[in-house]
């Protein structure tokens, strides 16, 4: 508890980082607009499951972007710490990590969508079809948040620039507590990065090779795009968050640089779906 500690002026235990501030602030003032964009442009096909996914992800995804970049921002330019204004930061907190959670399962639900209709598995197609894969993954993601509630926060430190489950109140104390939150983070991105795998062995044990799959009659350009812009943003969650979640169990003062590579390959996780959709899929554009 902070408040042991006596009448101390918490912005002093903090660092004033206006340059990081203002690239989180003009990375989300960029990147919302563009996203924004592109579900619109996503609205009108939200027939496909595909795309009734990545309209899910596209609205959670903003959302983050409002807490991981905005946010994040304003509390680097103002050099707070969790002290200096606690209730705020755990409704921060726990924005971002709601946010989050379902940004992930998202993306596990488009890389088990993809893997179904890409290798025409019927179960898995008609589960989607009547809305039962999305009622299951509400229920899992329930659940995981549930947990996560009752875990250590991530809470904001402008001194090492990153969220961490520590309050860092006390000197020379480090602490990671929130193991739930590790194996929730490690699991999903990687439960989508083999069902991709699996989907592109099955892809390539049919067709051949990669030029023959984008050739073929029976494989739409369209569903090739998907397939494409579906793969980049599952191994952009995995990477960032592999990183991100590794550095959590390393003492901050050792990896300073680090730090802000991870910050910013969280914005990317959030950020980057639009400008892969724009790069990628020819109808959004």
């Amino acid at each position: 508890n902070f408040s042991a500690l006596g009448d101390i002026n918490w912005y002093s235990k903090g660092q004033r980082r206006p340059q990081l501030g203002m690239l989180c602030l003009i990375f989300g003032a960029v990147a919302i607009p563009l996203y924004f964009s592109c579900a619109l442009a996503m609205f009108s096909m939200r027939n496909l499951s595909a795309y009734k996914i990545m309209l899910c992800l596209a609205f959670v995804d903003i959302l983050e972007l409002c807490f991981a970049s905005i946010g994040f921002g304003i509390m680097s330019i103002k050099g707070e710490v969790y002290c200096t204004h606690p209730k705020l930061q755990l409704l921060y907190s726990l924005g971002l990590e709601c946010c989050f959670f379902c940004s992930t399962m998202s993306c596990a639900l488009l890389a088990l969508n993809r893997f179904g209709e890409m290798l025409f598995i019927r179960s898995i197609v008609w589960l989607f079809k009547v809305f039962l894969m999305f009622a299951i993954s509400f229920k899992i993601q329930f659940r995981v948040q549930e947990r996560v509630l009752f875990t250590p926060p991530m809470l904001f430190n402008s001194k090492h620039h990153m969220l961490f489950f520590d309050p860092m109140i006390y000197e020379g104390k480090f602490q990671y507590d929130s193991y739930i939150h590790f194996g929730c983070v490690v699991t999903l991105p990687i439960i989508s990065l083999l069902l991709y795998l699996l989907m592109l062995f099955g892809l390539l044990c049919k067709y051949g090779s990669i030029s023959k799959m984008q050739n073929s009659n029976s494989l739409s350009r369209a569903t090739y795009q998907i397939f494409v812009q579906s793969g980049v943003i599952i191994l952009i969650h995995l990477t960032s968050m592999l990183t991100f979640q590794i550095l959590q169990f390393i003492p901050a003062n050792a990896i300073d640089t680090m730090l802000y590579v991870a910050h910013v390959g969280w914005m990317l996780v959030h950020g980057t779906p639009s400008l892969i959709y724009l790069a990628v899929n020819d109808t959004i554009r």
